[in-house]
């Protein structure tokens, strides 16, 4: 198996940071991930056909995409279009321990639901708790 040649690298770059971005869903990645793809797009139409104009391609289109789009991207995804009160009152099991000031997680409907605590403090895991708001994807939650 030969050497990947640039036009592979960029490729292979972006795809894993856009798979990263999946995992992470901060909304930052995906922009370097697009950064990438768009370089291995110039490369392949020999726009960008040595190393620093490559680098130059990436950093403009993530950096210019991460300004002008992130902002509008999480408003369009975390969007408070009333508020979500399905799941208020309702109980969960804190699988991952949510620590002080921090992010863990419950299990509520046969998933494991990203959770903070209301009160910012610690609850172990295994405790019960009571959802008290939904921001999100994520569950604000306090200790029965």
């Amino acid at each position: 198996m030969g050497d990947l040649n640039a036009l592979e690298i960029w490729a292979v770059l972006g795809v894993l940071l856009l798979i990263l971005e999946i995992f992470a869903t901060s909304f930052f990645f995906i922009f370097f991930g697009l950064g990438a793809l768009a370089t291995a797009l110039l490369t392949y139409l020999d726009v960008t056909e040595d190393l620093p104009s490559q680098v130059i391609a990436f950093l403009i289109f993530s950096a210019g995409s991460l300004l002008l789009f992130r902002k509008q991207l999480k408003e369009l995804f975390y969007r408070r279009g009333g508020e979500y009160t399905e799941m208020v009152n309702e109980k969960a099991k804190v699988s991952v321990e949510i620590p002080e000031n921090g992010t863990g997680k419950v299990f509520f409907r046969g998933t494991d639901w990203l959770a903070e605590s209301k009160n910012q403090v610690a609850i172990e895991a295994g405790k019960m708790v009571s959802i008290k708001e939904v921001d999100g994807i994520k569950l604000i939650v306090e200790a029965i």
